[in-house]
């Protein structure tokens, strides 16, 4: 509402006029613009990816089932397991198609294997994003940028048939086992902070050593993710048991790409992510690609 002050020197007699209010106009962000789109944002900021061009992604060597498949290949026979330019497992379809969102061809896309402790250490980057399996968490928030979630996940235990611990219910029955996860992963923190068994878990620099030692009764049981736990238990040991899964330790846990911290393109990757969500394509992955993840008992 405007108002009109006119002031009478003798009488100071003050008239207000009101003249309609006009409505405002319909905006769809803070400065009126139409929301952008992923592919828009990455045009944008064209000049903020590692390489103009090229959409470099990073991963763990090996490349883990179920979220690499598709085995080795002879043209690139450095990747062990899976070679992630066949774009299949779980990540490899969600990179397939985030890529097409920031506007890349599958033949654009370049992968460089990274340690999964560097994947969200501190420092310059030379590529644009990493994924594999990183769960978010505020730590790792403080030195990387980490997307929205693209995929919500829980973990769980494996163990083996013979294992007194391969029939547990509760978060409880595990009291005495010796449970095996990787070092600087949410399994292990699970371990000490959630589970809380009476001995030190045992520490191991990737899930082969901790498959090792279960198949050899080093340990009882490894835990892992829950997609990843299941591969282990029904693919990679003779006699491998999903033992369950347990609750989220607070808020639902969920894997993120990591980025330079303040990078211009976690807001496209955030985007995309979005695109692939509300129109169904990351339900669609899931179903194509973790279908055979059947729901496993909750150990609570």
């Amino acid at each position: 509402m405007r108002k009109w002050f006119l002031s009478l020197a003798v009488l100071a007699v003050v008239t207000v006029s009101c003249a309609p209010e006009e409505e405002a106009p319909q905006t769809t962000g803070p400065t009126g613009a139409e929301e952008q789109t992923a592919e828009e944002c990455a045009a944008t900021n064209e000049a903020d990816f590692f390489e103009p061009g090229t959409f470099t992604v990073a991963t763990g060597n090996p490349a883990f089932d179920p979220w690499w498949s598709g085995g080795t290949t002879d043209d690139n026979p450095d990747w062990e397991f899976n070679d992630p330019y066949l774009l299949e497992g779980y990540e490899g379809a969600f990179v397939s198609e985030l890529a097409g969102r920031l506007g890349f061809s599958t033949d654009d896309v370049t992968f460089v294997p990274i340690g999964f402790n560097k994947s969200f250490a501190p420092g310059p980057k030379d590529f644009d994003v990493v994924l594999q399996q990183i769960s978010y968490s505020p730590e790792r928030a403080e030195a990387v940028d980490l997307s929205d979630s693209y995929y919500d996940v829980n973990q769980a235990l494996v163990s083996i048939e013979d294992s007194p611990f391969s029939g547990v219910t509760s978060i409880e029955d595990l009291a005495d086992a010796t449970l095996g996860a990787p070092i600087n992963t949410t399994s292990l923190t699970y371990i000490e902070e959630t589970i809380q068994p009476t001995g030190d878990p045992a520490v191991y620099e990737d899930l082969n050593g901790a498959i090792r030692d279960l198949k050899s009764g080093q340990i009882d049981g490894i835990v892992v993710d829950y997609p990843t736990g299941w591969f282990i238990a029904n693919v990679q040991i003779d006699g491998g048991v999903l033992v369950g899964q347990f609750p989220p330790a607070g808020e639902q846990e969920y894997f993120s790409l990591a980025l330079e911290q303040g990078s211009p393109l976690t807001e496209c990757v955030n985007l995309a992510i979005g695109e692939l969500r509300e129109d169904g394509t990351l339900d669609a992955i899931k179903q194509e690609w973790l279908e055979q993840v059947a729901a496993a008992p909750v150990i609570e």
